[in-house]
């Protein structure tokens, strides 16, 4: 494939469904050094405003599957010697959405189910599991041949949920280190972080995305594990805080996003005048 092939994808936002955008770039012979995302977690946890989100699937076992098969086309456009750093959190089976639990002033279990936007566990759970959806997806991803070679804790200054009398609120998630292959681009440059297992990461998000990560935590993936000559993915673009950091780090990136809403987000991100609208 030609040069031009490769270079109408970089530094752009690609909109429509990552999997069609996946597939062109696969064929235009495009090669990306790693991936830093963080895709849309099950149960409509946070809510991205498109009726073709992932996230809506009907059980953890469908998101897996469905996931599974999206990052198989991410695989096919990593170099041999590449990585992918996926952020995902855990969640519990049953929404939370409108009230519950052990306390007085709200409503009991018999009627919960009755309230607006509750969602009953899907079947094999039970009302207050913690599904583990995390660590299925990252099994799920090694059992298809992704190598899985470290589960980083990220934890936040904050828990990010009201305090509950039953359980200790959330205030990590998690970020798994993946490979293509058994020997693959990991150099340790100096920063103390790359020794321990837990980053400790505040927030910097003005709440303009209701997900957004952090922009030490991809600069962290993409300083360990790219050059300046290599090329940085997002499939779940978002608001652009991973292209954003390949930026500040003088590396190219490409991102796929499903939503338009974003574009001015990644706009003033990425101080452009524009960015790529439509479907490759």
């Amino acid at each position: 494939m030609g040069l031009n092939s490769i270079t109408k994808w970089l530094d752009q936002c690609h909109f429509g469904d990552c999997r069609d955008t996946m597939r062109a770039m696969i064929a235009d012979g495009v090669k990306v050094q790693t991936i830093v995302t963080s895709p849309p977690y099950w149960g409509g946890l946070r809510d991205y405003g498109h009726e073709a989100q992932l996230g809506l699937e009907r059980d953890p076992a469908e998101y897996v599957r469905v996931l599974v098969e999206t990052f198989r086309l991410a695989r096919d456009l990593l170099a041999e010697d590449g990585t992918f750093w996926l952020n995902v959190g855990d969640v519990y089976a049953a929404s939370g959405k409108g009230g519950g639990g052990n306390r007085g002033d709200r409503a009991a279990w018999s009627t919960i189910k009755e309230r607006k936007g509750f969602r009953m566990p899907p079947a094999g759970y039970k009302m207050k599991d913690l599904t583990l959806v995390a660590f299925q997806l990252a099994d799920g991803l090694r059992r298809d041949g992704w190598y899985l070679r470290q589960t980083v804790i990220w934890k936040k200054p904050a828990a990010v949920e009201p305090m509950r009398l039953d359980r200790p609120a959330t205030s990590h998630e998690y970020l798994f280190l993946f490979s293509k292959s058994e020997m693959y681009r990991a150099h340790n440059p100096g920063h103390k972080w790359w020794g321990h297992s837990v980053w400790e990461i505040g927030s910097d998000s003005d709440g303009s995305h209701p997900a957004a990560m952090p922009s030490e935590l991809p600069e962290r993936c993409i300083l360990a594990t790219t050059e300046h000559s290599h090329i940085v993915f997002d499939p779940f673009l978002g608001s652009g805080t991973v292209a954003a950091s390949a930026q500040k780090l003088d590396r190219s990136w490409i991102g796929c996003e499903l939503n338009e809403k974003y574009e001015p987000l990644q706009r003033d991100r990425l101080r452009q005048p524009g960015l790529q609208l439509e479907v490759a």
